[in-house]
């Protein structure tokens, strides 16, 4: 009876040492100061891109597993023009942040998400009209996986 419970046990131990539960990080930095308007901002300067679920090419975050995600977003505008970003899931709109002009004004946000594989995030302006951003190392858009579910 020991013995089976030893061999329980270890089972156990070796199972949870050789399953790791997968790693997925990014953060973002744009690269281009200027947004057309309505177009998904691309943050093209990557910093950290574990598991390559962000594309910098399309600004796009792409959900490699069903789990809760932190998003997180950051902008200052250029003090010539206000800014209304949208945070969007699926082509809908989860929240949005706003940087006034005439003054440098940085706002940011975290929101806590749970999202399914193949559900695709991305922030994107919220303007008609095209706007500048003050400078890459202000806006920025990252996201983690916290815990698969």
């Amino acid at each position: 009876m020991l013995q089976i419970i030893f061999l329980l046990c270890l089972a156990i131990q070796v199972e949870s040492y050789y399953f790791r539960p997968p790693v997925v990080a990014f953060t973002a930095l744009a690269s281009s100061n200027t947004i057309p308007a309505r177009a998904v901002v691309k943050y093209a300067h990557v910093v950290t891109n574990l598991g390559r679920a962000y594309q910098p090419r399309t600004g796009i975050f792409t959900v490699p597993y069903r789990g809760l995600y932190s998003v997180s977003c950051s902008l200052m505008s250029n003090p010539y023009n206000e800014i209304h970003l949208d945070l969007v899931k699926n082509g809908k709109q989860i929240s949005s942040i706003f940087s006034a002009s005439r003054t440098y004004p940085q706002s940011s946000q975290t929101m806590y998400l749970f999202l399914r594989r193949g559900d695709r995030v991305w922030m994107q302006s919220n303007d008609n009209h095209k706007t500048k951003l003050y400078a890459g190392k202000y806006n920025v858009f990252s996201g983690a996986l916290i815990s698969m579910l």
